[in-house]
């Protein structure tokens, strides 16, 4: 189910818009939030689906007892998943796709990103409680091979799968780019990390080695980042530097405080400096774009702080028992109009198909329509219908003088001449008459005796 009315996605307001290619991403423009506002559409979204839910489970009962068939109770509300369900189980399918990636297909981080944020992306416009994540999960590694141009067969992909038909993911691949709004390109925090490494190395005494140990564990800690909402509320290149100042927290800061004093010292030898007026909206815009990464060190601190935590928080083992309570209770209380086999599922199917059959018949008949417009650049199509033969049997009655030799007949009291030719009887300015010689029998059946 889609939330029709939800907050309005965009970047969150801590984090100013800058000269920056991410920036012009659709990424930026509709898959950024504030904390706030992420908690309030996920609680909107599952209160929505707990009423259509409930709603569909009755009208399932209904269907059933009409069919003479038995029918549990439908569950309590204390029974449906909460939020804090719905992301446990989300987080666990989402370190299944980990997994696949790495040890089934050996693709590359950015498929494993791009299906992980693909799968977040999609229940945020969706409910747990109305597409399983068992169902989608593969849906969304699959797409991400293609839109990362590491494409896998679809005979190939399956077969990582345990009871997987390729109907399975076909069938709920445009649901799932619907869901995305046809927005496949996603920013990760691989390149940003490797570009920090570059940066720091362009120092004038860069401590190589230790910037060569922590690069895996900060790729670690990113891996880790992709479970919690950290790319819905900041930046790649934040979150990226985020990770590298968990695997080395002194790198980072020397770091840091080399870029920015080497800013203080530079600023010291300029003639003039902006002004921070409250009413100078272009001086403070100066000033931002004068500093390192657009952004005060304080500031820049306190959200790297930010992102450790998130990391730090998510980054815990599951609980396999949780999720499998949480699975079961799901069962439970999943929407019948979303399972195949169900009364409700099967009505759904046939009202679905006869919508098809109306639309495709509408369709048909308004490109036919079409073409006989097109046909019809004339005028309206002549209709065809059968006439009388040109030149019928002509029964001329002879004049008194005969003239059966002569090659004349009387008609109308006057004498003409029957053309030798067979061609007719032709006047004094040349036009015919009647049907000549030649042509008495035209248009008439043979007779056995002629």
């Amino acid at each position: 189910m889609t939330v029709p009315s939800q907050p309005e996605a965009g970047p969150s307001t801590s984090l100013v818009p800058g000269p920056s290619p991410f920036h012009e991403t659709s990424q930026f423009r509709h898959w950024r939030y504030s904390p706030s506002s992420l908690a309030e559409i996920r609680e909107e979204l599952n209160k929505r689906s707990v009423e259509v839910v409930a709603r569909n489970t009755e009208l399932e009962k209904e269907a059933q007892q009409s069919l003479g068939h038995e029918y549990t109770t439908p569950p309590s509300p204390t029974t449906y998943l909460t939020v804090t369900d719905e992301l446990l189980l989300l987080r666990f399918y989402c370190s299944q796709i980990s997994k696949i990636c790495r040890h089934g297909f050996g693709l590359p981080e950015v498929v494993e990103s791009t299906a992980i944020s693909y799968l977040k992306r999609f229940y945020l416009k969706n409910s747990v409680m109305e597409w399983h994540p068992k169902n989608i999960m593969p849906t969304c590694l699959f797409l991400a091979a293609k839109t990362t141009n590491y494409p896998v067969l679809i005979d190939t992909f399956i077969s990582k799968f345990s009871k997987l038909t390729p109907a399975d993911v076909l069938d709920t691949e445009f649901l799932v780019a619907q869901s995305l709004g046809f927005e496949f390109w996603v920013r990760g925090g691989e390149k940003a990390l490797r570009g920090w490494s570059l940066d720091m190395q362009n120092q004038p005494h860069p401590p190589f080695e230790v910037i060569q140990k922590a690069l895996p564990i900060a790729l670690t800690h990113l891996s880790t980042s992709l479970l919690t909402d950290a790319e819905f509320i900041y930046t790649p290149s934040q979150i990226s530097l985020a990770c590298l100042r968990l695997a080395n927290k002194s790198l980072v800061d020397t770091f840091l405080d080399e870029r920015y004093t080497s800013l203080a010292n530079s600023s010291s030898t300029r003639t003039s400096t902006p002004s921070l007026n409250d009413d100078d909206d272009d001086d403070v815009e100066k000033l931002e774009r004068s500093l390192p990464y657009g952004i005060e060190k304080s500031r820049l601190l306190e959200i790297l702080e930010q992102i450790e935590q998130m990391i730090e928080s998510g980054g815990g083992e599951l609980d396999l028992k949780k999720v499998k309570d949480v699975d079961k209770r799901l069962k439970q209380c999943t929407n019948p109009e979303k399972i195949p086999g169900t009364a409700l599922y099967i009505k759904r199917k046939q009202e679905k198909e006869v919508s098809e059959a109306a639309a495709k018949a509408a369709k048909t008949l308004k490109a036919a329509t079409a073409a006989a417009d097109r046909d019809m650049v004339f005028g309206d199509i002549i209709q065809t219908q059968s006439r009388k033969p040109l030149s019928p049997r002509v029964t001329v009655p002879l004049g008194a003088g005969g003239g059966g030799g002569s090659g004349k007949m009387q008609i109308g009291g006057g004498e003409v001449e029957i053309s030798d030719s067979g061609m007719g009887i032709r006047g004094e300015s040349g036009g015919m008459l009647l049907g000549g010689k030649g042509l008495k029998d035209v248009g008439l059946p043979l007779s056995a005796d002629e």
